[in-house]
């Protein structure tokens, strides 16, 4: 009988975890390994003896490319085999981004955090539209607490400067 493997779920997202199942490994196996590129790292299944099956569970990468990928599964000790299964890392929803424009006429700075004293990480020109991900609450700035999360560049803008074209959701 052929070794078969069963992945469990068949989709799964980034940083979860999934269980590796083999049925029908020889008998005189020291150790049962399964391994696969959106895994963390190879995983050792552990042997039940009723009904004879290895089973492990194995976390699956941040950073796994969304599609499917393929879980192989050999034995030490117990001849040249091998079992393959597959499994399939969706694609993350895409984050719907609002258009804001700069209202300042001097700019405005995109900063690492939702604060003035964080540092720079670039800067947005007056009258130009930048990509609001998400608001919260940070330092006021003239009165006002809101920052946007930014796409471009990477960081926070103050919503003193910004004119959302839209409602922008609040940040997880």
């Amino acid at each position: 009988m052929e070794p078969r493997v069963t992945v469990t779920p068949a989709t799964v997202k980034q940083k979860a975890v999934v269980t590796v199942k083999v049925v029908g490994a020889p008998k005189t196996c020291r150790s049962v390994q399964a391994r696969s590129d959106a895994f963390v790292g190879t995983v050792a299944l552990t042997k039940k003896t009723k009904p004879l099956m290895y089973t492990g569970r194995a976390a699956v990468s941040g950073k796994a490319a969304p599609g499917s990928h393929q879980v192989v599964v050999g034995g030490v000790g117990c001849g040249k085999w091998t079992a393959k299964a597959k499994f399939t890392v969706p694609a993350p929803p895409k984050q719907k981004v609002v258009k804001g424009t700069v209202t300042s006429k001097v700019g405005v700075f995109v900063r690492r955090q939702p604060t003035s004293a964080s540092v720079a990480t670039g800067t947005a020109r007056y009258r130009q539209t930048i990509g609001l991900i998400c608001k919260k609450a940070g330092q006021p700035v003239a009165g006002n607490r809101t920052w946007y999360q930014v796409n471009m560049p990477k960081g926070w803008v103050t919503a003193r400067f910004v004119k959302a074209q839209g409602a922008v959701p609040n940040c997880k």
